[in-house]
């Protein structure tokens, strides 16, 4: 699989770059800097946490009994 360095943009691939989806060590790590820096976030949560209460499944309504 071919991609583009989601850093320096220079075209990398899967079967032969052991740093996949980046062109090198350097870019990962300037990667992981950016999430250690929070230059990155998750805009929103995937999920609600208000609606898992613990102990509860997802679907406890749905449940016949």
């Amino acid at each position: 699989m071919q991609r583009r360095c989601p850093i320096c943009k220079t075209l990398t691939d899967s079967a032969t770059s052991a740093d996949f989806p980046f062109c090198s060590e350097r870019c990962r790590l300037i990667d992981l800097g950016n999430w250690a820096s929070e230059k990155y976030v998750v805009s929103e949560p995937i999920f609600d946490e208000s609606d898992d209460e613990p102990g509860e499944s997802p679907n406890a309504d749905d449940i016949k009994h």
